[in-house]
């Protein structure tokens, strides 16, 4: 009997044990890497851009954060430029501006991912001049927040020949699916591929941008990279 009880007890205490950590092991797994917080160049709400606060190397830090301003100071500048441009081409065509769509331009970023000492940032611009639909185009940003350096496709693999092998066996595949990427080609090239870090099993995420591998009603496309061909 007292053997018994003590095997209970014993019980007793491994789950409490359980339920008490397993709480804590997730919020480790899930914190942070960085902190990134949205500002506002000019004050304006259309040209957002992020700064990064909590890597260790802060000499580099700031000059990622230095770099991010920079493309916000040409983006406020670029949005200028257009939205003079507007005024300029509707009184060439004769129209109101009721009758003649405003011209836009922006830009915002999305914290893809920000965990196990990892960022992805992914900085989007937006611009309209006439026509039927406006354009979009991201840039992907990845950096390692231990050395904070900018980590490029190629780097997130030990070799050259899995690299190699990983992008043959993503681009045969969008290849194979003309119903869905009907404008990709063989000469599809991922080098230049921007991409953002996923817990999914892949853990690499490639963005296809409007036109690349398929019509504008698609969208820009989010595809995983392949590690192996199936």
């Amino acid at each position: 009997m007292k053997r018994s009880l003590t095997m209970v007890c014993s019980l007793l205490i491994a789950m409490v044990l359980i339920f008490t950590l397993s709480p804590l092991t997730m919020h480790a797994e899930t914190k942070k890497a960085v902190t990134v917080k949205t500002h506002k160049f000019m004050f304006n709400s259309n040209i957002k851009y992020p700064q990064i606060s909590g890597m260790k190397n802060k000499l580099r830090q700031e000059k990622i954060n230095s770099d991010f301003k920079k493309l916000a100071q040409q983006d406020y500048k670029e949005r200028k430029k257009i939205l003079k441009r507007y005024d300029k081409d509707r009184k060439e065509l004769g129209l109101s501006k009721k009758d003649y769509a405003s011209y836009e331009y922006k830009t915002f970023f999305t914290v893809k991912y920000n965990q196990n000492n990892k960022v992805s940032i992914v900085r989007t611009k937006y611009y309209y001049t006439g026509g039927a639909h406006g354009e979009y185009y991201s840039e992907g940003y990845n950096y390692n927040t231990n050395s904070s350096k900018e980590v490029t496709l190629k780097q997130n693999f030990k070799t050259t020949a899995a690299y190699n092998k990983a992008a043959t066996c993503t681009v045969n595949k969008i290849l194979a699916d003309k119903e869905k990427y009907p404008l990709a080609d063989k000469n599809l090239n991922l080098n230049l591929t921007p991409y953002y870090w996923t817990n999914s099993k892949s853990g690499i995420n490639l963005i296809f941008q409007i036109y690349e591998i398929a019509p504008y009603s698609s969208g820009q496309i989010e595809l995983p990279m392949e590690r192996t061909c199936k």
